[in-house]
């Protein structure tokens, strides 16, 4: 039974404090307000049909209207936020109806059909107004401003969404939830031989959603394909299915859920070790987890990390060297190349990871961690995901092979080892003050 949300007292104190937080913003950059758009319906070209539309994530952080094209949000200097909401004539398409939701009180909501009322409304915007979103969302004359996008804006905008309202975190829990379930209608579609695209249509149809709503393509990968790291190519062959690697998410709100597992279905010596390294890593995670508080430095944990997957490797016998050399040779980034996780929420890949402050200042990640996408203190309030891998990935372990280093590597173990891919264990977790939530953990294993 997933549980029942009323999201009507948290959604209020976070559009309260959400507008505040802006309206303080826009008075210290002397601007009027700032303009938001849901985005537009993009063209496929040379054709009369358009791609799926995927909301602007800057609008959805103010309202969960997800599906409709060209609605816009006003934040003023003062007083509540604006909808403009599109309602247009049209006998092709189904038109939204003006939403009653639990967000609709705290809006003063405009409707239009036709581009001139529009565009009277927009012209009614008086002041030094922000706008952000793509360029072909908005009218010609507010699409040359040079206020689209502005630095200043979107470098405050991207920093604070780090900070996560109660509403925010109770969006991202029910999304956990609800993968949770399709985690497990996928794993025993794994477990009764199911195909790739079997599997993915399994994780579907547990939760009763079309693949375009989800909030990223999944990865769903048998044996060996679980060695790319962002393999969603759903194959319909029927297999002999060893390992299974699945990294898949759902949305509430407009909040993402982006969890990873991994499983092995194969009792050779191969296959066991394998499902050691699975265990070993899965451990190795929940220990770092539980060390995790605000203040921590997420590239230390990331280092960490790494140490870590040097002692499994070293332990398995997958390699021949320890702890200080497997990482200071940059050995284990061959076996755990990505980054140890990243902000979550509105985005899969939350903006702001590097960001150090409001202002725009960036920190990046040192030259022999490239990927990490997350460089900077955890505070409470922060939603991220911890996702470390092993993987057996030949561009990778090429580079190694027959060089200085080639002792480095039990060879033997790597080639028994290829045939299964690659293994990702992924949770999303709450920083707080006393320490960390696991959001995921309490649903699936």
């Amino acid at each position: 039974m997933v549980k029942s949300r009323n999201y009507d007292q948290s959604y209020a104190d976070h559009i309260k404090s959400k507008t505040a937080l802006f309206q303080s913003f826009l008075k210290a950059k002397k601007l009027d307000g700032i303009l938001v758009s849901s985005g537009s319906l993009e063209p496929i070209f040379q054709d009369d049909y358009y791609h799926p539309f995927v909301v602007n994530p800057y609008f959805k952080e103010w309202l969960p209207l997800l599906n409709v094209a060209n609605c816009f949000v006003f934040i003023p200097i003062e007083g509540r936020p604006q909808l403009l909401f599109n309602q247009p004539v049209d006998i092709w398409h189904k038109v939204a109806a003006v939403p009653e939701a639990f967000w609709v009180p705290h809006f003063e909501i405009t409707v239009y059909s036709n581009d001139e009322q529009c565009q009277l409304w927009l012209d009614s915007l008086e002041g030094d107004v922000s706008y952000i979103g793509r360029e072909a969302s908005f009218p010609k004359g507010l699409a040359s401003s040079s206020r689209v996008n502005c630095k200043q804006t979107l470098a405050f905008v991207n920093y604070q969404r780090a900070y996560k309202s109660q509403y925010e975190i109770d969006s991202v829990d029910a999304a956990n939830e609800l993968a949770a379930i399709a985690h497990i209608a996928a794993k025993d579609q794994f477990y009764q031989g199911g195909s790739e695209y079997q599997i993915n249509q399994s994780y579907l149809q547990s939760v009763k959603v079309r693949e375009a709503e989800l909030p990223y393509g999944n990865i769903v990968a048998l044996n060996a394909n679980g060695a790319i790291l962002h393999y969603t190519h759903l194959d319909t062959a029927a297999i002999e299915n060893r390992s299974f690697l699945i990294d898949a998410g759902y949305s509430v709100n407009g909040y993402a859920a982006d969890i990873s597992r991994s499983y092995c279905n194969d009792k050779t010596a191969a296959g066991k070790l394998f499902s050691s390294l699975i265990g070993a890593l899965n451990k190795a995670q929940l220990d770092l987890i539980a060390t995790m508080k605000s203040g921590a430095e997420y590239l230390q944990l990331h280092i960490e990390m790494h140490r870590r997957i040097a002692d499994i490797l070293f332990n398995s016998g997958v390699i021949t060297v320890g702890t200080e050399i497997a990482v200071e040779s940059g050995l284990t980034s061959v076996f755990y190349p990505h980054g140890l996780g990243h902000l979550l929420g509105l985005q899969v890949h939350d903006l702001g990871g590097w960001q150090q402050d409001d202002q725009g200042s960036e920190k990046s990640p040192p030259a022999e961690h490239p990927y990490l996408r997350l460089n900077r203190k955890l505070e409470v309030g922060m939603v991220i995901t911890v996702e470390p891998g092993i993987y057996f990935i030949d561009a990778l372990l090429d580079q190694w092979h027959g060089g200085e280093f080639s002792s480095y590597i039990n060879w033997e173990a790597v080639d028994s080892l290829k045939p299964y891919g690659g293994i990702r264990i992924e949770d999303n977790i709450v920083i707080e003050a006393d320490g960390t939530k696991n959001l995921t953990r309490q649903y699936l294993p």
